[in-house]
């Protein structure tokens, strides 16, 4: 092969990982492509920015560039117009990538004649904690983050791509990604994509290992502030979202719900409501251990009684972050 790929990589305080991320990328076999790496840092405060300068006086196809917003998606935008690359490879910078990552991803976009195409992701944590076990299972699992998840999505022609490497002419044909989105920018450009006509692709020829929070109340975190901007996504865009990501709302919703007519029950002796709250409410723990039960890593009587509430709780995060992004006035 022939050409220039480019992987811009946007960064905020990614001190944890950068070392590793960058030399996966400095590995990558590209069969004859040659290599720019374009790191975007929005003026991180922990070593990162220190880190990344000492790979630029090392290798000259490393390039360092600021991003004053701060925020992902004006990083990726600095990084695709910086990038002089016939192929534009949007990769993350908590993530791990095989080898082969970028020019199996090129391949398999000339054979399926797609205009991007992302490999498998892989949820890694990176600690031999039982917190970070549970961390791991919650999203890894089809209950947890549901099949239509990057995490959990199936090999073929698809509406969504993460880590993805396109050609570079998408960006001349639909323009850049939606800086009105601070999350959900991937749903939005991707749903442009094949709006305009193109095909989008997931291979498992090849991978990547992502590494999230190996702490709980840190991917509770992560499921609230995703929820709240599928809240805000839908006002701005509704059909940039699919259905299941607002299946943890409807959950949410449906408990405020029953709760309030358990209430209003309550003063006229009909016990209707509640009895119908702690349905819901089991059917989902139950649920969550059957799939619990069918887990094949860290498998533990610990983990198994743990996951149900962990489940519970991380739906419920996800769901009342979507319901405070609908209440939240979006500018």
């Amino acid at each position: 092969m022939n050409g220039l790929v480019s992987i811009v990589c946007v960064t905020y305080n990614e001190e944890r990982l950068i070392d590793k991320t960058i030399e996966s990328f400095l590995a990558q076999d590209l069969n004859g492509l040659d290599l720019e790496i374009i790191v975007v840092d929005g003026n991180s405060e922990d070593s990162t920015r220190k880190k990344v300068e000492a790979y630029t006086k090392r290798f000259s196809n490393i390039r360092l560039v600021n991003n004053s917003e701060r925020k992902n998606q004006f990083g990726r935008n600095i990084g695709v117009k910086e990038s002089k690359g016939d192929y534009i490879a949007i990769l993350g910078a908590h993530t791990i990538y095989a080898k082969d990552y970028v020019r199996v991803c090129i391949e398999e976009m000339q054979k399926t004649d797609s205009i991007g195409v992302s490999g498998k992701v892989i949820t890694t944590i990176d600690s031999n904690s039982n917190e970070g076990q549970l961390c791991e299972l919650i999203l890894t699992n089809k209950f947890g983050v549901s099949g239509e998840s990057f995490r959990t999505v199936k090999e073929g022609y698809t509406s969504m791509v993460n880590y993805p490497v396109f050609k570079k002419e998408i960006f001349e044909k639909i323009g850049l990604y939606n800086t009105t989105f601070h999350r959900n920018q991937d749903n939005d450009f991707n749903s442009r994509v094949i709006e305009a006509g193109f095909k989008l692709y997931n291979t498992w020829k090849t991978e990547c290992r992502y590494y999230p929070s190996d702490t709980l109340v840190g991917i509770f975190s992560y499921a609230y502030k995703n929820g709240f901007w599928n809240g805000i996504s839908l006002k701005l865009k509704p059909d940039t979202m699919m259905v299941h990501h607002y299946v943890p709302f409807i959950f949410v919703l449906t408990l405020l719900l029953l709760i309030a007519t358990s209430v209003t029950g309550g003063f006229i002796k009909t016990y209707f409501p509640i009895s119908l709250l702690f349905l819901v409410i089991a059917l989902h723990f139950f649920t969550g251990f059957i799939f619990a039960l069918g887990i094949k890593k860290h498998k533990t009587i610990k983990n198994i009684l743990a996951l149900p509430f962990l489940f519970f709780a991380f739906h419920i995060s996800y769901g009342w972050g979507t319901l405070k992004g609908l209440l939240t006035k979006s500018s």
